[in-house]
């Protein structure tokens, strides 16, 4: 058996990166014996899914377990993988390609050339060194900020910092855009961050407050 260390996986799988970022509905090979009829077992944001697949083409996408409450956003399967909006392969600006060092042409008219992963890979990892190596770590800003697929499986962020932190260092944000504000003010009004707790129930609020603030909500009724 190959010893791989943690370290090394991750430097070994930091190319992948980009090609995870790309889509969080990637079917699994699973047994699906226990689930509602047969197909290919995934799970999503959308929860577990059963994929129907032909000749290697998603035909469509339905839940896996029983469930009281419809949810239609799993029949969406094959309309977000074969969307024309998708992209479906790396696609570079045309006059950066020419000269990374000094592109030419103008963002949001210059032409887009189809390229090779391998070149893709190739094209970010020499710009990456490049702009570290001449800025510093903290030029290189580890972002990346979304939504993800259910136990983080598919989190950009979390993989890009961790590639990134082995090159070298990043610079990176606090806070998210759902409760930014929040977790800045809460933990001084409230006591702690409030906003991924347990809350304070409103009749407690009421009850030991001399003045409510309701910030874009509606007004409690009696």
């Amino acid at each position: 058996m190959t010893d791989i260390t943690r370290r090394g996986f991750l430097k070994g799988s930091s190319m992948a990166v980009g090609a995870l970022a790309f889509t969080s509905l990637t079917p699994l090979s699973a047994s699906a014996s226990s689930t509602r009829g047969s197909g290919v077992l995934t799970a999503g944001r959308m929860g577990p899914m059963l994929c129907e697949v032909v000749d290697g083409k998603l035909i469509s996408t339905k839940n896996a377990l029983a469930q009281t409450v419809p949810n239609s956003l799993q029949t969406t399967g094959p309309d977000q993988v074969y969307t024309k909006a998708r992209i479906q392969y790396p696609m570079v600006r045309k006059g950066y390609l020419e000269n990374p060092e000094a592109p030419v042409g103008e963002r949001g008219k210059d032409e887009y050339v189809r390229v090779s992963w391998d070149d893709a890979y190739k094209l970010i990892h020499e710009q990456h060194m490049r702009i570290r190596k001449a800025y510093g770590p903290e030029s290189v800003f580890a972002g990346s900020y979304g939504w993800r697929s259910s136990g983080v499986l598919h989190k950009a962020q979390t993989l890009l910092q961790r590639y990134m932190s082995l090159a070298g260092g990043y610079s990176g944000h606090l806070g998210d855009y759902s409760t930014g504000a929040a977790q800045v003010i809460m933990p001084h009004v409230m006591g702690s961050i409030e906003v991924y707790e347990q809350q304070t129930t409103y009749p407690m609020v009421l009850e030991n407050s001399d003045v409510v603030v309701l910030w874009g909500m509606n007004l409690l009724t009696p």
